[in-house]
């Protein structure tokens, strides 16, 4: 069966609108057609390669499909904010012309206050294949501890800690450790809980004073800058995540 997307999706990755509530304002607004019939439901679902869909007249289709990879720097948050510094600012400084860059997100998030390599694309469906759990994509973060290093209880990172998730206790899958110094480590998780490698140190009686996340899967950070962006092909990344 073709999967259907909701309309308000479809919306967002067509370039149209820079900002969701946008989107939602055109539909609830009565701007919106699919089949030529008014649609006012945003979360309307269809399938996008049989339906028209358009707006104000206009027919609308998916932006082409990107890629990039990004080095996040520190004091950005990975989500569309009108308050707070985002990567959705520096898309829109880059070279990407306008309409395709209001198409792109983020695939996975970092923290605030943490850095280092995220890919950026308007593919829902790959990004899906991305954050599946059950592909078991492995984050390797650099970090630099407050407190010098306790072998034994840095060693509890390869077994399971308990960490606090939605107000629930939950056990991390098993980690990789890497010991480089006496405060710093590189640690690699295959899932991706809010705050997961932060609320894991903590819970060894340790913390996180810097964060970097060098690669996913087999994508590198490599000589990204912060801030800088590098285009990739869908082909490269599948064969680095899942070959």
């Amino acid at each position: 069966m073709p999967k259907k997307i909701s309309l308000k999706q479809f919306l967002m990755r067509t370039g149209k609108f820079s900002k969701a509530f946008e989107a939602e304002k055109a539909v609830s607004g009565g701007k919106v057609l699919v089949d030529n019939k008014i649609i006012r439901n945003k979360n309307y679902f269809f399938d996008q390669k049989k339906s028209i869909v358009k707006y104000e007249g206009e027919k609308l289709k998916r932006a082409a499909k990107l890629y990039f990879l990004m080095n996040k720097p520190a004091g950005y948050i990975c989500q569309k904010s009108p308050e707070e510094k985002s990567v959705y600012d520096i898309i829109k400084k880059s070279e990407i012309e306008s309409e395709l860059s209001s198409s792109l997100f983020a695939v996975g998030r970092l923290d605030k206050d943490a850095e280092g390599l995220i890919v950026i694309t308007n593919d829902g469906m790959l990004a899906n294949k991305i954050m599946k759990p059950e592909n078991k994509i492995a984050k390797k973060y650099y970090v630099i501890l407050e407190s010098s290093i306790d072998i034994k209880k840095i060693k509890m990172l390869e077994k399971e800690v308990v960490i606090n998730v939605d107000n629930e206790p939950y056990k991390t899958k098993p980690g990789k450790v890497e010991i480089l110094g006496p405060k710093q480590l590189f640690l690699s998780i295959s899932e991706g809980k809010k705050r997961q490698i932060k609320k894991m140190l903590e819970a060894i009686g340790n913390k996180a004073v810097y964060l970097k996340r060098v690669s996913i899967g087999s994508l590198q950070l490599g000589n990204l800058k912060p801030g800088e962006i590098k285009k990739i092909s869908r082909e490269e990344i599948l064969r680095k995540l899942f070959c």
